[in-house]
């Protein structure tokens, strides 16, 4: 699926959500309890993506989380996902290591069938090369990571690299390597992962960087909310996707799991379509 149909599917009523699948076998609910714990994991995976297909456009699969259960759960959670025609980001932060990216893209693209999938820029241009060439030969896409809202960015995202921030050049490459890349709906197949930035940095990010589409980490709904991301948008309402993981897969309540995570899908989304 292309960069265009996901927009598309935004504009035509999908909420700006990526629903992440990053759940373990020490946070599954009792319902998918038994001694087979790969397949709790790929039943629970179905069961999230059955509950949100027609409410959100996107899933993103945290490859090293789900990687313990098998390639086998990873590859029927991307493919479940493809069947209910939702755009599947492959959450590797593929290093980039030029020795080994031409057989990760190939792995990531090819073999798994992601229509996106997430790399790290810190080997440089030459390592991301072949996964830039693969997203353009499979009409797929790649996101930089350039902020984390996690961990400790101070130890090396914010250092200064010249005037600026070090995730603020990673941004500076990622919009020159998605310069000559725009799709119909304005917006690069590069695109950069940002999480932790106020919403005025936000702002001045998507004025600098017309073309590129954001991947807003650390939503939960209560400490960062929609409302924390609207910088990320442009007038039209696009330009960013929020990925959202527990408020959706780990549900509050009792009763039906899915019934709970579709409820929980409805309102982080409402909560998304009210401020874009």
């Amino acid at each position: 699926m292309t960069i265009d149909t996901l927009i598309m599917k935004i504009i035509t009523g999908k909420a700006p959500c990526v629903v992440g699948l990053d759940i373990g076998k020490g946070e599954l609910p009792e319902c998918f309890s038994g001694a087979d714990v790969s397949e709790n994991i790929r039943l629970f995976n179905r069961t999230v993506i059955d509950a949100v297909c027609e409410l959100v456009p996107a899933i993103s699969v945290n490859i090293p989380a789900l990687l313990p259960y098998g390639v086998s759960v990873i590859k029927d959670t991307v493919s479940y996902a493809k069947e209910k025609e939702l755009f599947v980001i492959a959450d590797a932060k593929c290093s980039g290591d030029p020795a080994a990216s031409h057989a990760e893209a190939e792995f990531y693209f090819d073999t798994l069938g992601a229509d996106c999938v997430t790399v790290s820029p810190y080997f440089g241009a030459a390592g991301l090369a072949p996964f830039f060439e693969k997203a353009e030969e499979k009409n797929g896409s790649v996101f930089v990571l350039s902020r984390s809202d996690g961990g400790s960015p101070q130890d090396f995202q914010e250092l200064m690299a010249g005037l600026r921030t070090v995730y603020r050049a990673v941004c500076e490459k990622a919009a020159m390597w998605g310069d000559k890349r725009t799709g119909d709906m304005g917006y690069s197949d590069i695109g950069v992962m940002l999480g932790g930035i106020d919403n005025k940095t936000l702002s001045e990010l998507r004025r600098t960087y017309k073309k590129m589409l954001f991947l807003l980490t650390g939503y939960d709904g209560e400490k960062v909310s929609a409302h924390d991301l609207t910088g990320a948008f442009d007038m039209r309402g696009l330009g960013g996707l929020v990925y959202v993981t527990r408020p959706i897969t780990a549900p509050s309540g009792v009763g039906d799991f899915a019934e709970r995570v579709k409820a929980a899908t409805e309102v982080v989304c409402r909560d998304l379509r009210l401020c874009f």
